[in-house]
């Protein structure tokens, strides 16, 4: 019998979402996209860091998840993840502020009917790949050949490195040699609402030093291509690709389209199952 799961894709990964239920489907859920969903609010609470976006934004999606009977939200955007559990510890931390959401939330009919800290959040999706039940169906559903592929496994800001070596070993056990790298992509601090072009040009100048820095790990380590664990840092990366003068450069997939990739779902990893590199391909999304 499949677990049923209310998946959240946040804004950057909501290109993905056609696939996102065939992909959870073979590793035994049912997956179903909250409804009405909102953005996190993690750029724009790192830029006015108040109430509303530090908490009402994030906790919406969660008390609309709650109302349809899911406690958890599962997401992978590592940034969305975090954000969304922080809004429970803080209002965990005072009754004032659990109040206070109480009577934002309401008008949205997304009021919390559990608020505990381990009883409800968000669960990035790595945490569902790394557990041994999904992993001996992800095996079991794997139709594409990995084997000699050398890949950057870009971990970002995700810490659980219990898990990071568990799906470490899968890649390896698909005969993938795999490096890993964790410096942080710069998350929400590099996002806001407006085109790449169109960014202060001291988020340009970060995002472009980030991309070169990631790319001289790539070559460094002989790497095909770098894996990203988060979504995030897939944007990130992918909006480095825009501003960078470098003419060459290792193609970038995030987790959900590399899942569907080895499931052999059509469309996801068209870039990196070309074997090819360069400032001329576009990014072909998993949709």
């Amino acid at each position: 019998m499949k677990k049923n799961i209310t998946y959240f894709p946040g804004c950057i990964d909501s290109q993905n979402k056609r696939r996102t239920e065939d992909i959870f489907k073979k590793l035994g859920f049912e997956a179903g996209l909250v409804s009405e969903w909102n953005c996190c609010a993690a750029p724009p609470s790192h830029y006015k860091p108040d109430f509303f976006n530090k908490v009402v934004m994030p906790l919406r999606n969660l008390g609309i998840s709650q109302q349809k009977g899911g406690n958890f939200l599962y997401s992978g955007c590592q940034v969305c993840v975090r954000h969304i559990n922080e809004a429970v510890k803080i209002i965990n931390s005072d009754s004032m502020f659990k109040n206070q959401a109480d009577y934002s939330l309401g008008p949205f009919n997304a009021s919390l009917k559990e608020t505990k800290a381990g009883l409800t959040g968000a669960v990035h999706l790595l945490d569902i790949i790394a557990d041994p039940d999904t992993e001996s169906r992800l095996l079991n559903n794997i139709s594409k050949n990995i084997s000699g592929s050398s890949i950057l496994l870009y971990t970002g800001c995700y810490s659980d490195n219990e898990n990071i070596n568990r799906f470490k070993n899968i890649l390896n056990l698909l005969g993938a040699e795999v490096s890993l790298y964790g410096e942080c992509c710069g998350g929400e601090k590099l996002r806001n609402t407006t085109p790449v072009h169109s960014k202060r040009i001291e988020n340009a100048n970060a995002v472009d030093g980030f991309f070169k820095l990631i790319n001289k790990k790539a070559d460094e380590t002989g790497s095909d291509y770098i894996l990203t664990i988060c979504s995030m840092c897939e944007k990130n990366i992918s909006d480095g690709i825009e501003l960078s003068d470098l003419d060459i450069f290792a193609p970038i997939i995030g987790l959900t389209e590399f899942i569907g990739f080895l499931f052999g779902l059509q469309g996801c990893g068209d870039l990196i199952a070309g074997g090819d590199s360069g400032n001329n391909i576009s990014k072909e999304y998993c949709i």
